[in-house]
């Protein structure tokens, strides 16, 4: 596998304040052959249409590889949610899942113990909102982030020669494994940094929380489809169904695409999956896993683009009613797909934790079950133009 650019590096803080350290990490990153994105520089990417805020949470979605966020005595100025952007940059980092690395003032930090004893005080003198310690109070969550406190840039910068060195000889750990794990290029090229350390690594339970990932990442990959189908949106070409027979033949043909997209579904779950994790003892099949996670996800994607075809098509008023009783159908199915993911990672996450905690082996039930839906409306609604059309 070759490495495409040298990797680049988000340095996130209020600039006014913090500007000769800003401008002393710019220059340590660069010295170090990386690429510093800071947004004071002319180098700092910026798209003309967007705003200032939209432009740094695009440079950190798309382009930063490592994160450093800097915490001094100043909030900054806050977003419509009343975060501020240093904040939502953090946020998207985390998101993001690179590397963070934290450092926050000693001052901020010895003030931020007094304010949790008194969080109704007057800090003004230290800080220029009290939301500031809120953000540090999220930050010192210890199942998120390791804080170090800094005086000056120098504290920074010696503790990052350690850190990145550790992080080079873990990136080094990782690729060695990565070439000898047999996977394929294709594989390792699309799997998400966080589902191909479970596929390397294979740590406690990891052929479930592999599974997990590579669902819960290809259902986000399709949250535009989702967003369109929550509003309603009927983005694709229109088509016009004529006479009544031509209706009742396309309900037909409907339906039994449903129905063959739950029955996928069904073969996955019941047969793809148990094959693919193997007997009990015996490790799972990578490849096989990615392969079920992704056909669900795709049995989900297509089953919100076969709704999305109801809002595509035309029909006489009278037949209206009908399309839109159909396409609610697939309501069960898409949340069940949904909520599947999002329990199934919060169990693992959790059986994971206990296991640390008492080293013991764990079972853990996983089911899906996609529910039929309530046939009661649409059978009265074909009742009725039965009657009014005489069939």
């Amino acid at each position: 596998m070759s490495i495409a650019h040298p990797p680049s590096v988000f340095v996130s803080s209020t600039c006014y304040d913090l500007a000769q350290i800003r401008h002393d990490l710019y220059s340590f990153f660069e010295s170090l052959g990386m690429v510093p994105i800071l947004s004071e520089f002319s180098s700092f990417p910026v798209d003309p249409n967007l705003d200032p805020i939209e432009n740094c949470l695009a440079a950190v979605k798309e382009k930063a590889d490592i994160f450093v966020l800097v915490v001094g005595e100043r909030y900054g100025s806050e977003t419509e949610n009343g975060k501020s952007v240093t904040n939502l940059e953090y946020l998207e980092a985390k998101a993001k899942g690179i590397p963070c690395y934290v450092f926050v003032q000693k001052p901020i930090l010895t003030a931020h113990s007094d304010w949790q004893k008194n969080q109704s005080g007057d800090f003004s003198e230290i800080v220029d909102s009290s939301k500031l310690f809120e953000f540090v109070e999220l930050l010192r969550d210890p199942k998120k982030n390791w804080v170090y406190s800094f005086d000056s840039a120098q504290d920074i910068i010696g503790i990052l020669h350690k850190q990145l060195a550790y992080l080079f000889m873990d990136a080094l750990t990782i690729r060695t494994k990565v070439l000898r794990s047999g996977l394929s290029e294709a594989l390792l090229q699309d799997l998400s940094g966080a589902a191909l350390r479970l596929a390397v690594r294979k740590p406690y339970a990891w052929e479930y929380r592999l599974f997990g990932q590579v669902l819960s990442d290809e259902i986000s990959r399709v949250a535009s489809i989702k967003k369109d189908h929550n509003y309603g949106l009927a983005l694709g070409k229109a088509v016009r169904l004529g006479d009544r027979a031509e209706i009742f033949e396309w309900v037909k043909k409907k339906f039994g695409e449903i129905q063959s997209l739950v029955k996928s579904a069904n073969v996955l779950f019941n047969t793809a999956f148990p094959k693919a994790f193997g007997a009990p003892g015996e490790p799972g099949d990578v490849e096989e896993i990615v392969y079920v996670a992704k056909r669900l996800a795709e049995v989900y994607r297509r089953i919100l683009e076969w709704t999305a075809e109801f809002r595509h098509t035309q029909v006489e008023d009278k037949f209206s009613r009908l399309l839109e009783i159909i396409a609610l159908m697939s309501h069960n199915a898409i949340e069940e797909i949904e909520a599947f993911a999002i329990n199934l990672n919060q169990q693992l996450d959790d059986a994971v934790q206990r296991h640390a905690e008492s080293g013991q082996p764990l079972s853990l039930e996983i089911a899906l079950t996609l529910t039929c839906p309530d046939m009661t409306e649409f059978d009265g609604e074909l009742r009725r133009l039965r009657k009014e059309l005489g069939v």
